[in-house]
């Protein structure tokens, strides 16, 4: 089976494939350990070549293996955070034992809703209208946090507005 591939689906209704990059998974330590540290997943290049404007709610096409896994489960729509040259997204902060101390995940979360797209893929659509900065999707199994995994990512830019006075 191929792997999965994301589409932005364009006003003009055409797939254009987003960015296929791998996200790692990254422990961060302070003081050598030990003062805990935070673990990341983290993206080569601050910004994606892949460029969206902000116009609401974007809509992207995958194809998923049948039956494989409900897409609401299997897919993460994430927003990551450009860092020196790369694209960050918070997991965990852990303590000098190695414990999780707090999850950081919350931020990063885009909630979306997912429906059929065709004989086999499904068209999925954030909830809320995505704010300019840079965003990934991965498809995980359920429950699984992988330590190294394709992710499909695009960045959003601000509208530019036109001030009333130009636009005379």
């Amino acid at each position: 089976a191929s792997a999965p591939t994301f589409y932005y689906l364009d006003p003009s209704a055409q797939l254009v494939p987003l960015e296929s990059e791998v996200v790692q998974m990254k422990h961060n330590y302070r003081d050598l350990g030990f003062a805990g540290g935070s673990t990341i997943y983290q993206v080569k290049g601050d910004k994606s070549p892949m460029r969206l404007k902000t116009n609401g709610k974007p809509e992207f096409v995958v194809r998923l293996e049948s039956g494989s896994y409900d897409p609401l489960e299997a897919v993460w729509v994430r927003r990551f955070d450009a860092v020196r040259g790369s694209r960050v997204m918070p997991i965990a902060d852990f303590n000098a034992l190695g414990n999780v101390s707090k999850l950081t995940l919350d931020p990063a979360v885009i909630d979306f809703n997912a429906a059929k797209y065709g004989s086999s893929s499904i068209k999925i659509v954030p909830i809320e209208p995505l704010t300019p900065g840079e965003y990934c999707l991965i498809i995980r199994a359920p429950g699984q946090l992988p330590k190294r995994t394709n992710a499909f990512c695009f960045g959003v830019d601000a509208a530019v507005k036109q001030s009333f006075n130009e636009a005379k």
